[in-house]
């Protein structure tokens, strides 16, 4: 049986030319169509929808069929959502060597916005949170990350993005060399009297200083 052989969708026009061209021919390619009755709705992930949009249609971010594509299983559509508050939708996190109250945290804080959680290095996990670069997890993941495009993450991520409100890029807090982690050892080194200002810009983050108060 085809991937998405009983997937009748739409594509919402607010998706640019090039990747509804893309995930049109996923989709087709894979035994969907788009002749109704409709099932999908397929948008841009933080999209607004309106109502009558969903009726008895899933609403599901274009990630949605992307994972299902790259893992070759559907994935369950209550974990892609479009909701903007749901800034970990689509994703599917583990830690390694992190204390239980952190485990705690994380894995409720992903969980109620949006994503899943995995105690297992599993081949569906997206995002890996370590603070360090010494556990077998750790290892596996950075062997490979070329192939799977996992994200291997500080736990200072999951923090920022929850006070900013969305997900934030996930480059500065990336290993190997993860700069959340070098600004944290500059403020060891000089105090207290270093202040890191993050500022954002539509969810995004634009501008970093530090400033050091006399």
């Amino acid at each position: 049986m085809s991937l998405f052989n009983s997937v009748h969708y739409i594509l919402s026009p607010s998706i640019q030319t090039e990747q509804y061209e893309e995930l049109s021919g996923l989709l087709t390619l894979h035994g969907a169509t788009s002749a109704p009755p409709h099932t999908h709705f397929i948008t841009l992930a933080g999209s607004h929808i309106q109502s009558e949009c969903q009726g008895s249609l899933y609403v599901v971010s274009e990630t949605w069929v992307q994972r299902s594509v790259a893992l070759g299983k559907r994935q369950p559509e209550q974990y892609y959502s479009t909701d903007p508050t749901m800034i970990f939708s689509g994703i599917i996190a583990c830690a390694t060597d992190l204390s239980s109250w952190d485990l705690e945290v994380l894995s409720a804080g992903i969980t109620s916005l949006g994503g899943q959680w995995r105690t297992a290095l599993t081949h569906d996990v997206t995002h890996l949170f370590t603070l360090h670069e010494q556990s077998d997890k750790y290892q596996t993941a950075m062997h490979f990350a070329p192939d799977t495009h996992m994200f291997i993450l500080t736990p200072h991520w999951f923090d920022d993005s929850v006070q900013a409100g969305c997900r934030l890029p996930e480059l500065p807090y990336s290993w190997p060399d993860p700069e959340v982690l070098e600004l944290d050892m500059l403020q060891a080194t000089m105090g207290h009297e270093i202040v890191v200002a993050i500022q954002y810009s539509a969810g995004m983050v634009y501008h970093l200083t530090i400033i050091v108060e006399d």
